[in-house]
């Protein structure tokens, strides 16, 4: 019975070095799994209340519920902090949705949990997603590795092309943009900062 193989579950995510994993463990080895997989096998197969709240369980209802938790930001940041500190529950809550009918655990890392409202909000959702530091150590490792791509970083770096970026930053139709973006409330300044810093761009 998947409701089983869920009470399975809590009681044995998986391990990891000595951390929160651990800590649960020792809580988890004070629990007679057994008997209490017995009590939920009678009650599932023969209470009718019991039944009842599972129905509910995999209910639209109850569905948008979980998304909607799942969907906070607050969710996102507990997820890693405990992932983060060994006690992965990726398997756990894929078991919760596979039970209630609902479609596979995406974690928080892979998937885009809006945040902000606008453009601003927009941005800020991107930028949150970014595996900044691989971006960073992968932009390295191809300056050392990839001919082809450190003539292009030399190129963006050259006198030609910032004699580019002079013209453009003269026109008063891009100053216009510009000011339009500033007006409508997106940090344009800050974007533009953001990019030069990850890609080492004056």
């Amino acid at each position: 019975d998947h409701y089983i193989e869920l009470i399975r579950a809590l009681f044995g995510l998986t391990r990891a070095a000595r951390n929160l994993q651990d800590d649960l463990n020792d809580f988890l080895a004070l629990i007679p799994t057994d008997q209490i997989l017995a009590i939920a096998m009678d009650y599932l197969a023969n209470d009718a209340e019991v039944q009842e709240l599972v129905a509910y369980l995999q209910s639209d209802d109850f569905h948008k519920i979980i998304t909607t938790i799942e969907g906070l930001p607050e969710f996102a940041n507990f997820y890693n902090f405990l992932k983060e500190h060994g006690l992965d529950v990726a398997d756990f809550l894929n078991e919760i949705h596979s039970i209630i009918g609902l479609p596979p655990f995406v974690p928080p890392s892979r998937r885009h949990a809006r945040r902000g409202v606008g453009i601003n909000g927009l941005i800020d959702d991107v930028i949150a997603i970014l595996p900044v530091d691989e971006l960073k150590a992968l932009f390295q490792e191809k300056l050392e590795t990839s001919p082809d791509f450190k003539a292009l970083y030399d190129a963006i770096r050259s006198p030609e092309f910032q004699s580019i970026i002079s013209t453009l930053n003269a026109m008063p139709e891009y100053q216009e943009l510009l000011q339009n973006l500033r007006d409508k409330g997106v940090d344009v300044d800050h974007f533009i900062e953001l990019i030069r810093s990850l890609f080492g761009l004056p």
